[in-house]
């Protein structure tokens, strides 16, 4: 006996075709679903690269925090052997005409701007002088902005050194 074939109709030929897009459209969402996974790997190896590229930066960060820290405890002992033969030295003799010269400029400045000027002087930071005269740090900045005006100096080691010659602070401290 032979098998009868089943004969499809107009609504089973419907259904084909249905079946068939159904089937395009899961081929065309695996196609996708491919294309993500791909593009996923590629953003995952831009990740990696840019995690090893952080590693050698932070190692080349470190190499170079190691030489500043080098460099600085070789600064300092050179300071500290050049104190040394400065203090070996015999301090000179400011004769009073010289002095005179460095106290009328001294003479220009407000109390509290002396007051700021002797603590710089005497190696304090600006947080610890703004303890020291209950103010804020901002404020002794502005002080020593107006102090390095009036005294036509332009750094901190400017005013220590015409702290120390105008007498403010003792030479040997």
């Amino acid at each position: 006996m032979r098998k009868k074939r089943p004969v499809v109709g107009a609504g089973g030929q419907t259904r084909i075709r249905q079946a068939e897009a159904r089937a395009e459209q899961a081929e065309t969402r695996t196609e996708q679903a491919k294309t993500r996974a791909e593009s996923a790997e590629t953003r995952t190896e831009q990740a990696e690269s840019r995690t090893d590229l952080a590693k050698t930066r932070t190692e080349q960060a470190e190499s170079r925090t190691e030489q500043a820290e080098s460099a600085l405890q070789n600064l300092v002992h050179h300071v500290v052997d050049q104190r040394s033969e400065i203090s070996a030295q015999p301090i000179k003799n400011i004769s009073p005409p010289e002095i005179a010269d460095w106290t009328i400029p001294l003479q220009r400045l407000t109390i509290r701007q002396r007051e700021i000027l002797q603590l710089i002087a005497e190696g304090q930071n600006t947080k610890q002088i703004g303890d020291i005269l209950k103010v804020s740090p901002k404020t002794v900045e502005y002080h020593r902005m107006k102090l390095m005006s009036r005294l036509n100096r332009h750094d901190v080691p400017g005013l220590v050194r015409f702290a120390l010659r105008a007498g403010l602070i003792p030479p040997g401290s």
